[in-house]
C-alpha cells in the first residue's frame, strides 16, 4: 500500500478535533470553563465523521487489487482485527483494573451500566463501552464485516456495493425509526453514509490519479465545494446536542460526510499531481492517532483532577486557556509515548499472527 501525507494529516487532524470537543466537559467540569471556549470546539465532535471517511477511503487504497480474488477475507478481517483490538485491550484493561478499586473514578456518567463483555470485544450495546471513546470502534468493526463481504465481489462490482449500501442506509433512515436494538442501531446507523463516502472517494482518487490527470481548476471547486458543506453544517447548528451514538440526520452525514470527503479527496489528488506534501507535524500526529483517541479522555481527566488540587480552577479565561494549553500539550505527551511503547511494539508483535494472504 502507498502512503499519501494527506491522509495521515487527516487522522491527525481528525483526532485534534476530537481532543477540542471533549476538552470542553473536562473544562467545565474542573475549571469551570465552559462558556470561556470557544464554540467551535462543539464543532470538534466531527472529528469522528472524518475519522470514518478516511477509513473507508484507506480500506479501498489499500485493498484495490484484492477483489474478486481467493483467499481475502479471512486474511483482511485477521489484519484489521490485530490493528484494532490489542492496543484497545491495553486501555480496556487498565480501566477495569482501576474499576475494581475505585469504581466511582470509572464511567461515573454511565450509572454502572457497562457490560464488560461486550465492551471488551466491541460489541454493540444499550449503554457505552468502559473505554467510552470506544463506541466509534464499534463502528468500525461493523464497517469492516460488510467491507470484508464487498471484498469477495469482483472490483467491477466495487461501486454497485458501496451504492447498495448507501440506498439501505438512507431508505431505511427515511422511512424508519431508529431502532432499540443496539445490532440493529449500529448496522443502519447513518455513520455508514461517511464511511461508504470514503470509499467512493476512494474509487475515484484511483480512476483519475492513475488514469487522468485531473486540472487543479477541478481540486478547487472540490476544496469550495467541501469547504461548504462543512460551514453550512456550523452555520445551521448540524451538530447540535443530538445523540450521535443513537443516530445522526441525513443532512450532517451529507453536509459533515460529503464535505470531509471532497476535501480529501481533493488533497489526495493535489499530492499525486502536484507532488505536495501535508504538514509534517500534522502527519505525526496521525501516525499516533488512534493512541491518541484512545488515551485522551483519560489523560484529560488526570489533568482535570491534578488542576483542581492546584487550586486554579477559578472561572476566568486566563484558567481556562492556561488549562487548556498544558492538558492538550499532556495528550500529546501521553499519546507519543503510547503510540511508541505499547502501539508499536503490539503491530510489530501482530504481523507473527498474520495469515499468508493467497494472490
Amino acid at each position: 500500500m502507498y502512503k499519501l501525507s494527506s491522509l495521515q494529516a487527516a487522522r491527525g487532524l481528525a483526532a485534534l478535533f476530537v481532543v477540542a470537543f471533549h476538552s470542553l466537559f473536562i473544562n467545565a467540569k474542573y475549571v469551570q470553563g465552559e462558556s470561556l471556549l470557544p464554540e467551535l470546539f462543539v464543532f470538534g465532535q466531527t472529528g469522528v465523521d472524518l475519522f470514518f471517511v478516511i477509513s473507508g477511503f484507506v480500506m479501498v487504497l489499500a485493498f484495490r487489487n484484492k477483489f474478486g480474488l481467493k483467499g481475502q477475507v479471512a486474511g483482511f478481517l485477521k489484519g484489521r482485527l490485530l490493528r484494532i483490538y490489542p492496543t484497545y485491550w491495553v486501555y480496556f484493561l487498565a480501566l477495569f483494573f482501576v474499576a475494581q478499586i475505585k469504581p466511582e473514578l470509572v464511567g461515573g456518567s454511565q450509572n454502572g451500566t457497562v457490560d464488560m463483555t461486550s465492551s471488551f470485544f466491541l460489541l454493540p450495546d444499550s449503554a457505552l463501552p468502559l473505554l467510552m471513546v470506544a463506541w466509534s470502534l464499534i463502528h468500525e468493526v461493523w464497517f469492516y464485516l460488510v467491507f470484508a463481504l464487498i471484498l469477495i465481489l469482483p472490483a467491477k462490482w466495487m461501486t454497485h456495493a458501496f451504492a447498495f449500501w448507501l440506498i439501505t442506509i438512507i431508505g431505511v433512515s427515511i422511512f424508519t425509526h431508529t431502532s432499540d436494538n443496539p445490532y440493529l442501531r449500529v448496522m443502519f446507523h447513518e455513520f455508514s453514509i461517511e464511511f461508504i463516502f470514503g470509499a467512493l472517494a476512494g474509487i475515484a482518487y484511483l480512476r483519475l490519479s492513475l488514469v487522468t490527470s485531473p486540472p487543479l481548476f477541478s481540486i478547487l471547486l472540490m476544496v469550495l465545494a467541501g469547504l461548504a458543506g462543512l460551514v453550512y453544517a456550523l452555520a445551521s447548528d448540524v451538530v447540535g446536542d443530538a445523540d450521535v451514538i443513537q443516530s445522526i440526520t441525513l443532512e450532517r452525514a451529507f453536509a459533515i460526510g460529503g464535505g470531509y470527503t471532497l476535501l480529501l479527496l481533493a488533497f489526495a489528488l493535489l499530492e499525486a499531481k502536484a507532488k505536495w506534501m501535508a504538514s509534517g507535524l500534522l502527519r505525526s500526529v496521525g501516525d499516533m492517532s488512534y493512541s491518541l483517541y484512545l488515551s485522551h479522555v483519560l489523560t484529560l481527566s488526570v489533568c482535570g483532577r491534578l488542576w483542581v488540587m492546584t487550586g486554579l480552577n477559578g472561572n476566568s479565561v486566563w484558567h481556562a486557556l492556561l488549562f487548556w494549553a498544558v492538558s492538550y500539550t499532556a495528550v500529546l505527551v501521553v499519546a507519543y509515548f503510547s503510540y511508541q511503547l505499547i502501539e508499536r511494539k503490539l503491530l510489530n508483535l501482530s504481523h507473527h499472527f498474520r495469515l499468508p494472504v493467497r494472490a
